[in-house]
């Protein structure tokens, strides 16, 4: 997997630890599930991922 929290540093984008651990939680998920989809496009095709990260609070 990914480390999620080294791509968030080179990225510049600054997330605590507590937010860190809920999001990687979600990112490998996606990661995983994404991951049988690589294998049907075409090689010659560059890969275009984009992760968009946004703030929600937490309904009570």
């Amino acid at each position: 997997m990914p480390n999620w929290k080294l791509i968030a540093q080179a990225r510049g984008i600054e997330v605590s630890a507590e937010e860190m651990e809920r999001l990687t939680v979600v990112l490998d998920a996606l990661e995983t599930a994404w991951a049988p989809l690589r294998e049907l496009a075409p090689h010659e095709t560059e890969p275009a991922v984009a992760y968009r990260l946004s703030r929600q609070e937490p309904q009570a």
